[in-house]
């Protein structure tokens, strides 16, 4: 349930300069914050010729994700269009995206990957194994790896020693060219803008990889395990086979929303446990008292493991903002939303709040232990109809991760690290640096 908040209600258009819309998307929590502090539940703006609604309390979000689905179309249409392609679930509404969802939510439902844990603890083991006692690291540059090969090992089934290679070098040129001059700003996604360019011809190499590897794996036995194999059983309701563009599409997107969360995530989890010891300390006993060999499958069921996990996406959301564009004038707690003017529900400011999350700045996972959060107040995956399909698989992923590097390690951090923008995603500025060292009571 919401705390109650009293609020100032401004009904002020807010107009954002040029450094305000660039903080707006670069560090959104200084803005959010901002806004709350001085507008309360719903702030009105203007930028890029364009109407929002920063929706900025969980009472505010309550009533946007209840609102009718069909009534909404999608946000950032032109530009995710323009990144992935049409016909994507990011960019679908209404009944079209009701029934995409439900032809492809099966293969990305978190019971789909719980039979594959063992796989996800190897993939962890293996690259945390690299790692030398005195060796100083970007946790960041781990964790992608481990969320990389989790998504071609389960979402597209790679086996090839030779497309997995391949497959590491084409997805990381995508993440690193999908900056948010290139998402955010749509008017720069055009031929003459060098950074479009780069992109696009990342796209490419993904289509091409994509292409080519689609071929390979439907000349093997068949194998229904992975998100690709189901997908390309698929039938829609007439029957029809999913197109191969249309899969193509639809996996570029989960590679979009899965890779780098699910990575930056763990990376932040890491980050605050090596600044809080005592909290590392208390982690490792609950997991050692599960024996030398945690199974995989019973990995959510450890409580304070969850609550360290949700602590470091309450505290480093990695989506700053998720929204929803009304076809249809509607009331926001008495605010006066006409169609078309985006309500971007601020996901960092919410998790922020300090009405909701006292002490907001402070790393403390025990309040996930002492109360449940509503879907409106502890939202890392967006809310309602359009909410992460892929959350389960990166849940799964980061508790199992997390655990072994727990069991096995012992690290300091080398420095502050801050919130930034990185793509569509945000994520430490500095990759979270570490020293790892030998656990010393093994």
């Amino acid at each position: 349930m919401a705390v109650a908040t009293s609020f100032p209600q401004k009904t002020e258009v807010v107009h954002l300069n040029p450094w305000q819309q660039w903080l707006f998307f670069q560090q959104p929590r200084s803005m959010h914050d901002w806004f709350r502090e001085r507008y309360g539940n719903l702030a009105e703006l203007h930028f890029q010729g364009r109407d929002y609604a920063a929706i900025l309390t969980p009472e505010a979000a309550r009533q946007v994700f209840s609102a009718e689905p069909n009534g909404y179309d999608a946000f950032w249409k032109e530009s995710f269009t323009n990144m992935i392609g049409v016909d994507n679930v990011w960019v679908l509404i209404g009944d079209r995206h009701r029934k995409e969802r439900q032809l492809f939510a099966p293969a990305v439902h978190a019971n789909h990957f719980r039979a594959y844990g063992d796989t996800i603890r190897d993939i962890a083991r293996e690259y945390i194994a690299k790692w030398q006692p005195g060796q100083e690291i970007k946790a960041l540059d781990t964790t992608l790896l481990i969320s990389l090969d989790v998504i071609m090992r389960l979402v597209f089934g790679v086996q090839e020693a030779a497309y997995m290679e391949e497959g590491r070098h084409v997805f990381e040129e995508l993440r690193l060219k999908a900056h948010p001059l290139v998402v955010f700003f749509p008017a720069l996604q055009k031929p003459w803008f060098p950074m479009w360019r780069s992109y696009m011809k990342a796209h490419a190499n993904i289509i091409d990889w994509m292409k080519r590897f689609m071929e390979t794996r439907r000349a093997r036995v068949a194998d229904d395990s992975d998100v690709l194999g189901v997908l390309m059983d698929a039938r829609d309701e007439a029957g029809i086979p999913v197109s191969d563009e249309h899969i193509r599409n639809e996996l570029n997107a989960i590679l979009t929303a899965g890779h780098e969360t699910t990575a930056v995530a763990l990376s932040w989890a890491l980050y605050e446990l090596a600044r809080h010891p005592q909290i590392m300390q208390k982690l490792r006993a609950e997991l050692e008292a599960a024996g030398p060999e945690i199974e995989p499958g019973s990995i959510l069921s450890f409580p304070y493991l969850d609550a360290v996990c949700k602590e470091a996406i309450r505290l480093h959301p990695i989506l700053a903002e998720c929204a929803r564009v009304p076809m249809q004038p509607m009331q926001i707690l008495g605010h006066n939303i006409k169609a078309g003017q985006a309500l971007v529900v601020s996901i960092v400011g919410i998790h922020h709040d300090p009405h909701t999350y006292p002490e907001p700045d402070t790393f403390r996972p025990e309040r996930f232990l002492e109360r449940n959060y509503d879907i409106f107040e502890f939202l890392p995956f967006g809310g309602g109809h359009r909410r992460c399909m892929g959350a389960g698989l990166a849940q799964y992923t980061m508790r199992i991760a997390l655990a072994e590097i727990v069991k096995r390690w012992d690290f300091e951090s080398l420095g502050n690290d801050s919130d930034v923008r990185l793509n569509i995603a945000m994520g430490p500025k500095h990759g979270v640096r570490l020293r790892i060292k030998e656990r010393s009571n093994r």
